[in-house]
């Protein structure tokens, strides 16, 4: 069987074919490129998301304990116990 001679059209039409294939494929790792960023990104704000959480739950729990109604009242009321002496900054105010 003899093999029948391509014209200079076939091979410019696989060329260009060729070339935007490459093209394509360059385009596409740079937008896995990015997309994997923003997923470690998106990743980072989960964990802290999920630290923060951990905390409010403990904080919750805590909530009724008698330390932390101590703690609530000295840190947003200014209170103190009986017996304790209070030092204030003249600079301060």
């Amino acid at each position: 069987m003899r093999l029948k001679k391509t014209s200079i059209w076939t091979k410019l039409l696989i060329l260009i074919v060729v070339i935007y294939a490459i093209v394509t494929l360059v385009d596409l790792q740079d937008r896995v490129a990015d997309a994997n960023a923003q997923v470690a990104a998106l990743e980072e704000q989960v964990l802290y998301a999920e630290q923060e959480y951990a905390l409010v739950e403990e904080e919750l729990a805590e909530l009724g304990s008698d330390q932390s109604v101590v703690k609530i009242a000295r840190s947003r009321l200014g209170m103190v116990e009986a017996g304790e002496i209070v030092f204030l900054d003249a600079d301060a105010q």
